[in-house]
């Protein structure tokens, strides 16, 4: 990545925002090379540089969303993509051979918009006994409100297309996420999964699909809300971990933004490494931990007041999982690349160690310093770990089934990551198993629903038995 040409972007977005630039805390770490630190200092000095970089980046934006196939290629420079995908046009395209009956999501309309407004389709509905609820909470809104479906059981296409029209999230960001829930705990034939646990009306086409639940992708050590899967279920709302969070909130002005999310990240993971003899935080942690708590102060406020992160607009969705009354979608797309950027500057205000416990009193860290990485070069790192996060169906079918997944993550994943003006990763030898792909393969449970009983005064009714744990 040409790293000058996103600064003007992010300066301009700080300043509007009256944020802290994540680019002012890579100098201080002396982690920018002479031409970005000296990008850095013109744009500071010259809104009118700023600009012109901004615009740079937008032509070549414009350029990529061309006539050109754009994905990953092979040594010998052609393009590889086993069973079809890739970018054109910005869109990608249909996969073939066993992957073609993967519906592919498409780009929806952006812009501020009222959410659910007053579309009958989309109105709050407590869920049913045979409904399944998960982990996320914006995801479980998504499926209380109708945006997936209901049962809580989704697929590839539903949920990227669901969260650019809930969150305002961009395109390639809402693809990313969903793909990456698909190989967590999906069936990648179908393109279905839950967003909880492992649920029969998921097919288990090469394997078990274990859905979102799944202990070590997108639920892990040291969340917000949820416990250790250590210490038994794992999926379940905790209400007292919630108020320790909206305790910090308000030591930072009553708002869940970047220092609220990086004090509690940091009181989490010191209070998992000092209590869960399996504690573990490795790649998946990082991008689990840090991603989350920006989709908090970036995804749920307001788009009317898009930097108010407060007790109003976050509320709802953690305690009852819904949309708050009158509330607005992002009016400008949150993206993949500023998801890096955030997450990279919250790890730098609560730097922890990488690792995991062998037994209480027994970590043993990591030889991984991502401090020292730039957005761009982080983006390719977890590329090339991405199968450190392909899910347990992989094993042992792995050597029969493998080249689906292969196929899946080069036609779907990894075009965003290729020849893009922001990462330009090199992945002609990144797409084959990590060792300890799939090695685990424990079920997974579903959270009760919504965890709290009319707990946020205005929201409709909750379904029985969502007592919080």
């Amino acid at each position: 990545m040409k790293f000058s040409l996103a600064i003007g972007t992010i300066l301009l977005a700080s300043s509007a925002t009256a944020a802290v630039c994540p680019i002012s805390l890579l100098k201080r770490a002396g982690l920018l090379n002479k031409e970005d630190e000296a990008a850095y200092d013109a744009v500071k000095a010259d809104r009118g540089a700023a600009e012109d970089l901004f615009h740079a980046n937008q032509k070549k934006q414009s350029k990529r969303a061309g006539s050109v196939l754009i994905g990953p290629r092979s040594a010998d420079g052609l393009l590889d993509l086993p069973f079809g995908g890739g970018l054109l046009g910005g869109v990608l395209q249909g996969l073939t051979g066993p992957l073609q009956a993967l519906d592919i999501p498409v780009p929806q309309p952006q812009g501020l918009k009222a959410i659910p407004g007053d579309d009958p389709s989309h109105q709050f509905q407590a869920p049913g006994p045979t409904d399944v609820r998960g982990i996320c909470p914006t995801l479980n809104a998504l499926a209380n409100h109708g945006y997936i479906s209901r049962d809580g059981i989704t697929s590839f296409a539903e949920a990227a297309n669901a969260v650019q029209i809930g969150y305002g999230f961009d395109y390639p960001l809402s693809v990313f996420l969903s793909a990456l829930g698909l190989l967590a705990g999906g069936d990648l034939i179908t393109g279905k999964y839950s967003i909880g646990g492992a649920d029969s009306r998921v097919p288990n086409t090469i394997g078990p699909a274990l859905g979102l639940d799944k202990h070590g992708v997108f639920e892990i050590d040291g969340s917000i809300t949820r416990q250790d899967v250590y210490f038994g279920n794992n999926a379940n709302f905790i209400l007292q971990r919630w108020n320790e969070y909206v305790e910090i909130a308000d030591q930072n002005g009553g708002l869940f933004g970047a220092s609220t999310q990086a004090q509690d990240k940091a009181l989490r993971y010191d209070n998992s490494r000092a209590t869960n003899p399996e504690f573990f935080a490795g790649v998946k942690w990082f991008a689990v931990a840090h991603a989350a708590r920006v989709f908090v102060y970036q995804g749920l406020p307001n788009g009317t007041n898009q930097d108010v992160a407060d007790y109003q607009n976050i509320a709802p969705f953690f305690l009852n999982e819904t949309f708050p009354d009158n509330w607005f979608r992002r009016g400008e797309p949150f993206t993949l690349v500023s998801t890096l950027v955030e997450a990279l500057d919250l790890f730098l205000q609560e730097p922890r160690e990488l690792g995991g416990n062998e037994g209480l009193n027994n970590f043993v860290p990591l030889e991984l310093d991502l401090s020292t990485k730039t957005p761009a070069q982080l983006g390719c790192f977890l590329l090339e770990n991405i199968f450190d996060i392909v899910p347990d169906q992989v094993q042992p079918a792995i050597a029969a089934n493998f080249e689906l997944f292969s196929a899946f993550v080069k036609g779907i994943i990894a075009p965003f990551f290729t020849d893009d003006g922001y990462f330009n990763c090199d992945i002609s030898s990144f797409v084959e198993p990590s060792p300890n792909a799939g090695i685990d393969s424990n079920g997974s449970v579903s959270s009760s629903g919504s965890p709290v009983n009319g707990a946020y005064p205005g929201i409709g009714v909750i379904a029985p038995g969502s007592e919080p744990s």
